[in-house]
């Protein structure tokens, strides 16, 4: 079992600095931002609860660029149907990362449904532990959107 910073890093070598990366709410969009504040790749959607998958589907298909999403096992659970529709697009650089820690750990970290070993559409999930809870990210909706465009357009 990784911690949520060793498997968000493991990610990020994956796929490097060219791909365009969309995080999931709570705790990973916090993770992610402290890891990497200054990167202009990244889509910060906080409040999304399990889309991240299918806003990045979006721009998977409009774009050329790799595009990673980053969702929580809970929040996968909410949205699920996503990974049949992802499956079905057939796109080559689209990736689907879940971390799975057990939990909606957003809302009090209450037990989730075990996930099952693999959903179609989906990369990898990545078993994690539940470490130590981050500040929120400090970049507003606005400027966390102008950059992920200017980063599109390069």
């Amino acid at each position: 079992m990784l911690s949520r910073e060793e498997a968000i890093d493991w990610v990020f070598r994956q796929h490097g600095t060219n791909a365009v990366y969309i995080t999931n709410t709570g705790y990973l969009s916090r993770a992610i931002y402290e890891m990497y504040p200054d990167n202009k790749n990244i889509l910060y959607m906080q409040g999304s609860m399990g889309l991240s998958p299918a806003i990045a589907l979006g721009i998977a298909k409009n774009t050329e660029k790799d595009v990673v999403a980053f969702v929580g096992d809970a929040s996968l659970l909410m949205h699920l149907g996503i990974t049949h529709t992802i499956r079905d697009e057939k796109l080559g650089n689209l990736f689907v990362y879940v971390m799975d820690n057990g939990c909606h750990e957003s809302v009090g970290s209450y037990e989730c449904s075990p996930l099952e070993e693999q959903y179609p559409g989906i990369t990898r999930i990545i078993k994690i532990s539940n470490d130590g809870k981050k500040p929120r990210v400090a970049i507003s909706c606005k400027d966390n959107i102008d950059t992920l465009r200017s980063f599109l357009n390069e």
